[in-house]
This record gives structure tokens, C-alpha cells and sequence, in this order.
């Protein structure tokens, strides 16, 4: 299990009350010791989280409390400089981090950005800090395989996939959740597994 990871973490989406909570969640797990938060670039402050991510989170034993303490937070300037390190559900928020604070684009990627530019450089000692680790993939912008849109068809047994993005599933039919927490707890392993001994997350379906 990695231990001490050294660090402020930020997680940014629209609303604040599913994807970047519940990827805050998976991460706070993943890397004990991390200080790890959430902030929405619309987001309507005190709001509480959605029901469906409120249901998963709490289906993880022990985690009653943080469902009822979480409320929505807006972006601002300084959580921005606090982070050392900025994931982004998709690219709109990543943009509107940079829009907020241009000197915080080198260390602000997309949460599947980030899971494999830190796979790419891994594996990492368990004290590197999420400081180190945005300047190590900075470094490396554009040369790291990233994983292209590509939308599934109606019959194919194939997944759907949306490149570097997590989709906001309070766009379009309610079913999309289910998408959007495997996309969240996908990326969420693959970042996490770049420090030498993260341990793996159980997730609930």
C-alpha cells in the first residue's frame, strides 16, 4: 500500500457533485496521506452531492459521514495555487483552470491524462510528490499515447470511449453514471499505480 504521498491533489469538474467528488474519493483511498480535494467550475456553492454518487460512495463501508459532509465548492484563484497538482474531468474544465490562473497550466491535465502520463513514468517511489510528478509529465506533453474518442455503435460489443475527457452524466439519459464511475475508477487505478505499491480499490456496481 503507498504510504505518504506527499502533496496537494485538486479534482475539477462543472458541478462538483459527482465526478470530482467521487474521484477525490477513489483517490484519497488510494493514496493514503495525500491531501486531496475537490472544486467545481460552475458550481452552485453548498450544493449537496447527486443522488447516484452519493449511493456509491456510501456503498464503500465507513463512508456515511463524508456523503453528508461533502458540499459543492467553486473554482477560485486560490485553491488553484494551493494544488501542486490539478486533474480535470475533461478538457472544457481543464481550459477554464488555465483561463483562472495561466501559470497553473503546467501542472493541470485531464484525470485520463494524467493516468497515463504517470503510468508512462512509472514506477514511482512512494515519497514522490504530486509536485514532482506534474513537472515529470509536463515535461513529457505530446509524446505520451493517449487514448482517442471513438464513439460505440448501437450493436458493437465494444465500449464507448471519449479520449482524454470523463463525461458529465447529467448531460443526456441518466444511465451514463454507471459509464462515468467505470471511467473514474479506471483512471483513477491506473494514476495511483504508478507509485510503487498502491494498493487496488474494490468497487461497487
Amino acid at each position: 500500500m503507498s504510504e505518504g504521498v506527499r502533496g496537494s491533489l485538486l479534482v475539477v469538474c462543472a458541478a462538483n457533485v459527482c465526478r470530482s467528488p467521487f474521484a477525490a474519493f477513489l483517490l484519497g483511498r488510494e493514496l493514503p496521506g495525500a491531501d486531496v480535494s475537490s472544486a467545481g467550475v460552475t458550481a452552485r456553492a453548498g450544493d449537496p452531492l447527486c443522488r447516484f454518487t452519493e449511493e456509491r460512495i456510501a456503498a464503500f463501508a465507513g463512508n456515511a459521514d463524508l456523503v453528508k459532509e461533502h458540499v459543492a465548492t467553486r473554482l477560485d484563484v486560490n485553491s488553484v495555487d494551493r494544488a501542486d497538482l490539478i486533474l480535470t474531468a475533461s478538457e472544457a474544465e481543464r481550459s477554464a483552470v488555465a483561463m483562472l490562473a495561466p501559470e497553473a497550466r503546467p501542472k493541470t491535465f485531464t484525470l485520463v491524462e494524467a493516468a497515463h502520463g504517470a503510468r508512462s513514468v512509472s514506477p514511482l517511489a512512494v515519497d514522490t510528490s504530486f509536485g514532482e510528478l506534474a513537472v515529470r509529465m509536463h515535461a513529457q506533453r505530446g509524446l505520451v499515447d493517449l487514448p482517442e474518442a471513438r464513439r460505440r455503435h448501437r450493436f458493437s460489443p465494444l465500449r464507448s470511449s471519449y479520449g482524454i475527457a470523463i463525461p458529465d452524466a447529467h448531460i443526456g439519459e441518466t444511465r451514463k453514471h454507471d459509464e462515468v464511475y467505470r471511467a473514474v475508477t479506471e483512471a483513477v487505478m491506473m494514476f495511483a499505480g504508478a507509485w510503487a505499491g498502491a494498493r487496488h480499490v474494490e468497487t461497487s456496481d
